[in-house]
């Protein structure tokens, strides 16, 4: 395990600080860039173009008037936009927490780095005081015992 000084702690600190600040402004940025009409960043499902001159024309029930061919590609092809939006901003949201993170790690290393201080305050030092003094009535005793 290295051992670092307290110096060399802080300016890791610093570093992993500012590195999680960078993590949270990429985050930040893409999705504001996002809300300005930039594209999506990440496309996990995409409209393949399709042209209708592959498809062969149907005509053994061309009389048949039952309900005709549902096809989930078309219905779900609208929806394939707001999928990537929604995906990409839970993406987005998980990249600006683990920045918070590794920057609250940063923060922890620069704290440890700093000596311990106590804050004492002043009432809690005059009451320690007073029961260092001894009272007259020790100063007495003590002077008839001897």
């Amino acid at each position: 395990m290295v051992s670092l000084k307290d110096k060399d702690e802080k300016i890791v600190g610093y570093a992993i600080l500012i590195a999680g600040l960078c993590i949270m402004a990429f985050s930040i940025a893409s999705v504001i860039s996002l809300s300005q009409g930039g594209e999506i960043p990440l496309e996990i499902l995409h409209v393949e173009e399709e042209s209708n001159q592959n498809i062969p024309p149907n005509d053994n029930d061309s009389n048949n008037t039952s309900d005709p061919d549902l096809d989930l590609g078309k219905i779900l092809t609208p929806l394939f936009p707001m999928f990537n939006l929604i995906s990409w901003l839970l993406i987005a949201f998980v990249i600006l927490v683990a920045g918070g993170r590794v920057s609250q790690i940063g923060i922890k290393m620069m704290k440890a780095s700093l000596p311990d201080v106590k804050i004492i305050r002043s009432e809690t030092i005059k009451k320690i005081e007073k029961k260092k003094e001894p009272t007259l009535s020790d100063k007495k005793e003590k002077k008839k015992v001897t």
